[in-house]
């Protein structure tokens, strides 16, 4: 990228920065040094590279990072092909690997948050097999069926067709859980939120889709948030307050975007 496309774009996105801060609350909680750096590599690579380009999202359990993730789809969608998928697809397989727990027992004591209970070998292998296939092509994934209060979580091999596009959106609680697997994301974003709003989402979210709701399943989540996921917060190019309304959040996330798309194409002409 030239030196003056650079400042270009260094000087939009400072402009959307200072905009955003001066808002009662902002959606940007922090970036990192590395942002910048991973900002160029955006532009080049939707400007000229034929590899998925991959966004994770990271953050606690009833967070948001569904809705955030929604967003920047919504966005990239806009200029590009999006696939995405959650590394909740990626847990082990809780009914055949807790046979002989009865269900009250299980969802009195499973800890659905500790980071063991994630296949990171498998997650990872496809991360990587996503940078060798062509667009167009398919990867398969696992499949996670929750089930209801009478049945336990299962996890479906190659449940999932996901077409390979120039942007590949994911999220999950343990998304920057390792360097090895933040190594494989193009970018990074944190989502933060109150606790009590989180959980308030978390409560909501898990009575509607049949997930759980015991103190058990909320003790774990504080637990994980503190030995687990907040101490990856310093990894993320970008942490979002998603104490800021929604349509803000989506607006600056577009915004963004734009400029970036805007940025490739002057790159490539």
């Amino acid at each position: 990228m030239n030196t003056k496309l650079d400042m270009e774009i260094q000087q939009a996105l400072r402009q959307l920065l200072a905009r955003d801060s001066q808002l009662p609350c902002p959606v940007v909680k922090s970036i990192s040094l590395a942002f910048w750096d991973n900002v160029k590599q955006w532009v080049h690579h939707i400007s000229q590279t034929p590899v998925p380009f991959t966004i994770a999202l990271a953050g606690a359990s009833g967070s948001g990072k569904s809705m955030v993730r929604d967003a920047v789809v919504g966005s990239l969608r806009q200029i590009a092909e999006v696939s995405a998928f959650t590394q909740d697809n990626y847990y082990r397989n809780f009914a055949a690997d807790f046979p002989h727990w009865p269900l009250d027992e299980f969802y009195h004591r499973i800890d659905f948050d500790d980071p063991a209970h994630i296949r990171f070998d498998v997650l990872m292998a496809d991360l990587k097999r996503l940078k060798t296939l062509r667009f167009g092509e398919t990867l398969h994934i696992p499949k996670l069926v929750y089930g209801t209060p009478q049945a336990k979580p299962t996890s479906i091999h190659n449940g999932y067709a996901m077409p390979v596009t120039p942007f590949i959106v994911t999220e999950g609680i343990h998304a920057f859980y390792s360097a090895e697997l933040r190594s494989l994301y193009d970018f990074r974003i944190f989502v933060d939120v109150d606790e009590s709003v989180r959980r308030e989402r978390w409560l909501a979210r898990n009575m509607r889709d049949n997930r759980g709701t015991t103190d058990n399943m909320w003790n774990t989540t504080v637990d994980c948030l503190h030995r687990h996921i907040l101490p990856t917060r310093a990894q993320a190019h970008l942490v979002i307050n998603n104490m800021a309304p929604l349509d803000q959040v989506q607006a600056f996330i577009q915004q963004v975007i734009q400029v970036l798309e805007k940025a490739s194409k002057a790159a490539a002409a």
